[in-house]
């Protein structure tokens, strides 16, 4: 997908009115407490003090809803992400200060990313409604690694596209397995995930 498409998705999974931001905080907070089949949308109406109309004038049913908070949430983490991602400055400091912002984001919308992940399970690839999301993340460490191989900052002997696709991998099975699964210290693998970035990218053989 084009950079530009790929801002207009962005642009356009944020661009809500009042009414819409109401029904979307009524299903945040909806999935932080019953599980996603207990969900309804007329739970959801009361919950935003909207009727189902209102709810059904927005999302044509509870799977796109879910969808959104998915999609905000994978927004919320490329903003988090921006001082390595737009940053121009030390790299190894620039990588901790944005996965560290990127896991305080993970943590607020965990129910939401926990649910991404077990509806993506049954499935055999993301749904395509989420891939854009996923792609703009990929192609924005990509520009970042490829500006400071550019720079001489950075090896060039790993294309950068290869590097962010297994590094991002690499976060988001940690962040998974011992920040929302297994509670575990999040300080700790935000320190140890960015060295192990700033290693694997930065470091000369």
């Amino acid at each position: 997908m084009a950079p530009r498409a790929l801002h207009v998705v962005a642009a356009q999974a944020h661009s809500r009115n009042a009414t819409e931001e109401s029904i979307i905080a009524a299903a945040r907070e909806a999935l932080r407490e019953e599980p996603y089949e207990r969900i309804t949308i007329d739970g959801i109406a009361k919950r935003a003090f909207v009727s189902r109309t209102a709810v059904y004038f927005y999302f044509p049913n509870k799977r796109a809803l879910i969808d959104r908070l998915i999609q905000l949430a994978f927004s919320d983490m490329y903003g988090a992400a921006q001082p390595y991602f737009e940053g121009e400055g030390d790299p190894r400091r620039d990588i901790h200060r944005a996965l560290a912002q990127t896991v305080a984001v993970v943590r607020e919308h965990s129910p939401v990313l926990l649910l991404a992940a077990r509806l993506s399970g049954q499935m055999d690839r993301l749904p395509p409604e989420w891939e854009p999301y996923i792609l703009r993340l990929r192609n924005a460490a990509a520009r970042r690694i490829r500006r400071d191989q550019q720079r001489g900052l950075a090896p060039s002997d790993i294309p950068a596209g290869t590097s962010s696709r297994a590094l991002l991998a690499m976060v988001e099975g940690q962040i998974a397995r011992e920040v929302m699964i297994g509670g575990g210290d999040a300080d700790e693998s935000v320190r140890v995930l960015a060295e192990l970035w700033w290693r694997a990218v930065y470091l000369y053989p």
